[in-house]
């Protein structure tokens, strides 16, 4: 449909046109498609055309193969932080491959020994008391 059609029969304020919108533009493009014929028929030829069909939805996009989306979309070709990102499959680690994971188990930052303590106090004795 012509832009100009289009925007004539359609709202201010809507951005598509309802189905009787469509039949009546749909008969002044057919006016102005056939000039020959009286406005009826012409209605009639146009309606004849579009009978039993469906707009085309399928195939409207597709998936571009080209070098250079292979490159950007293969985590394996990946460097850095990015790398970082995906495990050995290439799937995505989610939230550990984005943010560092700090240990928080120690009872302060940086703590490397732990359970240490808990082995030093727990040492059976030789049966010596204290």
């Amino acid at each position: 449909m012509k832009i100009v059609t289009y925007t004539a029969y359609r709202k201010k304020s809507c951005r598509t046109i309802t189905y009787d919108e469509f039949k009546v533009a749909l008969g002044e493009l057919a006016r102005k498609k056939y000039k020959e014929k009286p406005g009826e028929e012409a209605e009639a030829e146009v309606f004849q055309l579009i009978e039993g069909k469906a707009p085309v939805i399928a195939g409207v996009t597709r998936a571009v193969a080209s070098p250079t989306v292979s490159r950007l979309t293969d985590p394996t070709k990946f460097t850095g932080s990015h790398k970082e990102r995906f495990d050995n499959t290439g799937r995505g680690k989610g939230k550990a491959g984005r943010v560092d994971m700090v240990d928080t188990s120690g009872y302060v930052s940086g703590y490397k020994h732990r359970g240490s303590y808990e082995k030093k106090v727990n040492k059976p004795t030789d049966g010596k008391p204290m």
